[in-house]
């Protein structure tokens, strides 16, 4: 359910607040995914990724998961970094978002703005129809007039910590080499499934 919706707004006003960016995004993800009839999975699952992408800054992330290791890794080890987990965290929401189809994503209208007007938390539940709901919040900031999303957490557990935790025993044992193996191993997995 991590990163329930989020797409780039047709409408201009939507990139306004974080919260209105969020509602307007989750609305066309859940309408996207409404498209597929099981024989256009393929070509839906490219329409959400195609929109939801750029509302991300998979860079920050990046660095923001791998931690101290990001200082520590070469430029050249920073860009795979990035690419393995973009890709990473692409396909796990895509196959979330898949699942909960018919989930209701209600976005807060209060967002907790930071005092320079840059940094945003847009608090939503995710109502799953079978009466449970997801608690889903999204750390953004504002770069060029654009709201991007750094980090999500689902009923308190962050993203970035959580991958953070795990990313740093990898980094421990095998060195940044190795956490790029490993997230190369996950993503060729998961290939493997589809």
């Amino acid at each position: 359910v991590f990163c329930a919706g989020l797409l780039p707004s047709t409408v201009a006003l939507a990139n306004d607040t974080p919260d209105a960016m969020v509602r307007q995004a989750s609305r066309q993800v859940l309408d996207t995914l409404k498209k597929d009839d099981g024989k256009n999975s393929r070509q839906v699952r490219a329409e959400v990724e195609a929109i939801a992408i750029p509302k991300f800054d998979f860079k920050r992330m990046t660095a923001l998961a791998v931690g101290r290791g990001w200082k520590e890794a070469s430029s050249v080890q920073q860009e795979e970094l990035q690419v393995q987990f973009k890709t990473l965290l692409v396909r796990t929401y895509t196959s979330t978002m898949f699942r909960f189809r018919n989930a209701q994503v209600n976005v807060a209208s209060n967002p907790v703005i930071s005092a320079d007007g840059n940094e945003a938390t847009v608090r939503s539940q995710v109502a799953m129809g079978d009466g449970k709901s997801v608690q889903v919040d999204y750390s953004l900031y504002k770069v060029a007039g654009e709201w991007k999303v750094y980090n999500v957490s689902v009923e308190g557990a962050s993203l970035v910590t959580v991958y953070r935790n795990n990313f740093n025993d990898i980094i421990r044992q095998s060195g940044v080499d190795g956490l790029i193996k490993s997230l190369k191993e996950k993503n060729d997995a998961f290939i493997a499934k589809s």
